[in-house]
C-alpha cells in the first residue's frame, strides 16, 4: 500500500538502437520486468534499459 498522496512505483523500459531510443514502456515493476525480458528475447542485439521512473524525468538522458 502507498502513503496518501504518493504514487505507486513505476519502471521505464527502453529499447535502444545505438544512441536512438526506438521503444518505451512504463508500468508497474512486474509488468516492466516481463516486457524487458520479451524485448531482450525478440531483439537480442539491442540494448535494453529498465530504470525507475522519477517524478521529473530528464529528457534525452540514457543510462
Amino acid at each position: 500500500m502507498h502513503a496518501p498522496g504518493s504514487f505507486p512505483p513505476r519502471r521505464r523500459v527502453r529499447l535502444w538502437f545505438g544512441p536512438h531510443q526506438i521503444a518505451e514502456y512504463i508500468g508497474d515493476p512486474p509488468a516492466a520486468t516481463r516486457y524487458e525480458a520479451a524485448m531482450r528475447r525478440r531483439f537480442p542485439g539491442l540494448d535494453t534499459t529498465n530504470d525507475p521512473v522519477s517524478i521529473a524525468p530528464s529528457p534525452g538522458v540514457r543510462r
